[in-house]
């Protein structure tokens, strides 16, 4: 099995262990999703013997998408959850836009109803609307993009908090959502683009300060 292949099958045996289903591997997790490293490399290695620590630990400091957090002998999967747990960050002053992907079908009820997560703890935010329109592509049908007002939503109490590659949010109200050269089909069953009035900065940035 080639590298990129066994990081990927680490990854997602780890996700598996840390965001959803740690009983099933009788991992215990605790409230802020940190689990034991040698109990945790013990659970992969009953699943796939060629697993060593040291994947591990390449995939949490050398991967690009940084998943997992190891500190103090203890690992967590940094975001992505379906089981409680508390993130152990303050609330971040957030950039004045973030973006999240959806299916072309989804954005009227998004707009209507705001953003709410559907399998995980939190709703996961991008911040390029680049980047949640790719992730919006994986998914049946053309991507669209909403834009978050989150300045504005930071400043009436919607709390965002700072984990890497995204930023969470419990949820975002429709009043602070808009959509974002959003495509829509026409009368001939293609799709056109809707384009946005601002211009849009793509990517990330700066690094916004977390502290545990």
């Amino acid at each position: 099995m080639d590298d990129y292949r066994s990081q990927v099958r680490v990854s997602k045996l780890l996700s598996l262990m840390l965001r959803h289903r740690p009983e099933e591997f009788c991992i215990q997790v605790d409230g802020f999703g940190f689990a034991d490293f040698d109990a945790v490399i013990s659970a992969l290695k009953k699943q796939d013997a060629d697993i060593e620590a040291g994947d591990v630990e390449a995939l949490v400091y050398k991967a690009d998408k940084k998943r997992f957090e190891i500190v103090d002998g203890r690992i967590r999967a940094r975001y992505g959850h379906s089981i409680q747990m508390d993130l152990g960050t303050d609330p971040v002053k957030p950039p004045e836009h973030l973006y999240k992907g959806a299916t072309v079908s989804e954005v009227e009820a998004i707009l209507t109803r705001g953003l709410k997560p559907v399998d995980r703890q939190y709703v996961h935010l991008s911040f390029g609307a680049d980047v949640a329109r790719r992730l919006a592509g994986h998914r049946r049908g053309p991507g669209a993009v909403i834009r978050v007002d989150a300045r504005k939503a930071a400043a009436d109490g919607v709390q965002f908090f700072d984990c890497g590659p995204t930023i969470l949010a419990r949820e975002i109200p429709p009043r602070f959502l808009s959509a974002e050269d959003a495509p829509r089909p026409d009368s001939d069953g293609g799709v056109t683009v809707n384009q946005s009035e601002e211009p849009v900065t793509y990517g990330r940035k700066r690094r916004f300060g977390s502290r545990r």
